[in-house]
């Protein structure tokens, strides 16, 4: 099935996850090569802004200091993060970490080396031993993976027993989501392929052996919070607005 035809029926795809059991709707994989690499430097976003991520760092830093407050909070040990991308959440951490990243761009992964030890690759050629990390960080990767159950089967020998996970993803069932449907902005990257719902995000983690602790969805205290962005909520023949709901950041205990 296409692209395409699957975004005209999301709601209903989305409504046969509750019914079937399964985790998320599967999407065709991109099959532009330069997209991964371009997608560093200049790209236009959902609303047609042209952004520069090697310039957005204090931005980035900004939209997850929920999740840096919660780190600083926790006993120092070695940390992961997963799709890593340009290493700004390492670079916030201090030396009392142990601070790794995995990246399956060149581009980025050489650019995140200044802020950690990097491996440049996907999850499959995991280079660590079992109950090597205390924390892995997860922030926009699982939508990005093909398949999620066997990332995961790695993710939790890697991780400590008691170890902390911390995933974020878009919600593919959230009242935006619904609301706008194909017109929804978190399917503006071609690159989401597994798409979940908060439902089935709860499923997948409590069924692969994490215990979750607690569930935030930042919108109120961030940037997106504006008048502009909530008035945007009557058009639904545009792309919709950032909106409470729209992302899904779990604060998870391994249970192994």
């Amino acid at each position: 099935m296409t692209r395409d035809k699957i975004l005209r029926n999301l709601p209903e795809k989305i409504n046969e996850l509750y019914e079937t059991g399964k985790y998320y709707v599967s999407m065709p994989p991109v099959g532009n090569k330069d997209f991964e690499e371009s997608y560093w430097h200049v790209v236009v976003d959902p609303d047609g802004k042209v952004r520069n991520r090697l310039k957005e760092k204090k931005v980035f830093l900004g939209d997850i200091n929920y999740i840096l407050d919660y780190i600083s909070d926790l006993k120092p040990g070695k940390i992961l993060d997963v799709g890593c991308g340009l290493g700004w959440m390492l670079s916030a951490l201090g030396d009392e970490w142990g601070k790794y990243g995995m990246e399956i761009s060149k581009v980025a992964a050489e650019f995140a080396g200044k802020f950690g030890k990097i491996f440049h690759g996907p999850l499959s050629k995991s280079p660590y031993k079992d109950n090597f990390f205390n924390v892995v960080f997860m922030h926009h990767v699982i939508e990005h993976l093909k398949k999620p159950e066997k990332d995961f089967k790695i993710i939790k020998k890697i991780l400590k027993p008691g170890g902390l996970l911390i995933l974020g993803t878009p919600d593919f069932d959230s009242g935006c989501a619904r609301l706008f449907r194909k017109n929804y902005r978190l399917l503006h990257d071609e690159t989401h392929i597994s798409l979940f719902s908060n439902d089935s995000m709860h499923r997948f983690l409590r069924d692969h052996g994490f215990k979750i602790l607690q569930v935030e969805y930042p919108f109120f205290e961030t940037r997106f919070f504006t008048k502009e962005n909530l008035n945007r909520l009557f058009n639904r023949k545009k792309i919709s607005p950032p909106f409470y709901g729209n992302f899904m950041t779990f604060f998870c205990r391994n249970k192994k």
